[in-house]
């Protein structure tokens, strides 16, 4: 049996998008953020701090083919938001 995440993880609907646009296959798509949203629920702070204004934070990911791809989230003491996942500007 596995231990409740000490955060809730809740995928932005832009997130959902941005995904669906890297990866269609929602299976695939579903195990390639997986093991971020683990962590992130543990330790949200392991990410870079993007925007101190507004609390973004990013996390790099595995390529997407030869797309670079970075994760963007914010969070509190209960949550983390997945906003979006996007390629990384070359």
């Amino acid at each position: 049996m596995s231990e409740p995440l000490p955060r809730q993880v809740i995928r932005e609907h832009l997130f959902e998008e941005t995904l669906s646009a890297l990866l269609p296959d929602r299976r695939k798509a579903d195990q390639f953020v997986e093991a971020a949203e683990y962590v992130l629920a543990r330790n949200p702070e392991s990410g870079s701090l993007l925007d101190p204004a507004m609390k973004v934070w990013f996390v790099p990911m595995s390529p997407v083919g030869v797309k670079q791809v970075s994760l963007y989230y914010t969070f509190d003491d209960e949550t983390v938001w997945l906003l979006a996942i996007m390629r990384v500007p070359v």
